[in-house]
């Protein structure tokens, strides 16, 4: 492998990125128990369009070896993947990395329209990016994947408020829940990773693209819970979306900062696992960042176990 060459997402044919994209999928499944077809498919079309920016890193026989994509929302930029294959030593998958890396931020930091970069990438195959992220000025947050065994059984349920009611997800009180999202995270580190969690509409929208997309799994309405108080506003919920056959993940549970310590976490924690029970699920999962060493310690008494570290990382402009 003598020469690199790397190429503009946009002017690429599926077939020249496929081998690699179905490299990836099988990494997802194997370290995460993720099934990446669905995601898969949305790039393909993008591609087939020429309109998914980024950039593919080729041999000089035409092998892919690398790829990355990015997307802007506004004056938000976001890099939403980067994968190097296992056909290749270390060192050089690094290196590949590293140059996909530099080019994409590159790109995005040279739009004076850009004032925000977003950034979460899984390492797969232990690359690191920590180094490329910080000299182009980025934050970086680490963040824990965690995954739990749905058969290990339920917590032990803390007391809840006798007048709370917990509804199955009513999207009619979106709004309301996303009131209490950006109240949850106000004062937490999420705070500054999602631009999101800043304003109620964001959030909004954010949550209505958790139901409607499937970045974070398809979502699981029967396994998906409100908690309501006295005048029947949401003070908490649980999302819940399948990755795969058998494999949930939680992509949002909130408790409003007002009502944490009363229980309403652990009910709708176990409500969830009892439905994800009865649908024959086996495995739960969920990210948290770790500076938010209280849910972290609450995730591992409830029986989450760490699978992967990996970063978000941020950029702001001036």
């Amino acid at each position: 492998m003598s020469y690199i060459q790397y190429v503009p997402m946009n002017q690429l044919d599926e077939s020249a990125i496929l081998p690699l994209m179905e490299e990836e999928a099988r990494m997802w499944l194997t370290d995460f128990g993720w099934d990446y077809f669905n995601i898969q498919q949305i790039l393909l079309s993008y591609i087939r369009k020429k309109m998914l920016p980024g950039y593919a890193a080729f041999t000089d026989d035409g092998q892919p070896v690398g790829y990355t994509y990015f997307f802007v929302n506004h004056a938000k930029g976001g890099i939403g993947a980067l994968y190097t294959t296992l056909k290749t030593t270390p060192d050089k998958a690094q290196e590949i990395a590293d140059s996909l890396l530099e080019l994409s931020i590159a790109c995005l930091q040279d739009s004076n329209g850009i004032h925000r970069i977003e950034a979460q990438i899984f390492p797969f195959h232990g690359r690191n990016y920590e180094r490329i992220f910080g000299k182009y000025g980025f934050r970086h947050y680490p963040r824990i994947y965690l995954v739990r065994n749905v058969e290990a059984g339920f917590m032990e349920k803390e007391p809840a408020e006798a007048h709370l009611k917990i509804i199955p997800w009513d999207s009619d009180l979106i709004s309301c829940a996303a009131a209490t999202t950006t109240a949850c995270y106000l004062k937490q580190p999420d705070y500054e990773i999602f631009e999101d969690y800043h304003t109620q509409s964001n959030c909004e929208n954010y949550l209505r693209g958790l139901l409607a997309n499937p970045g974070c799994g398809v979502f699981l309405p029967d396994a998906s819970f409100m908690c309501l108080d006295g005048h029947g506003n949401p003070r908490g919920y649980v999302i819940c979306s399948r990755i795969s056959d058998g494999c949930a993940l939680i992509p949002q549970i909130v408790t409003h900062p007002a009502w944490q310590g009363r229980g309403l976490g652990a009910a709708l924690m176990n409500l969830c696992l009892w439905k994800l029970q009865v649908m024959n699920f086996h495995s739960l999962s969920l990210v948290v960042t770790v500076e938010n060493s209280r849910a972290c310690e609450w995730y591992r008494r409830i029986g989450f176990q760490p699978r992967r570290e990996f970063g978000a990382f941020i950029w702001n402009r001036g």
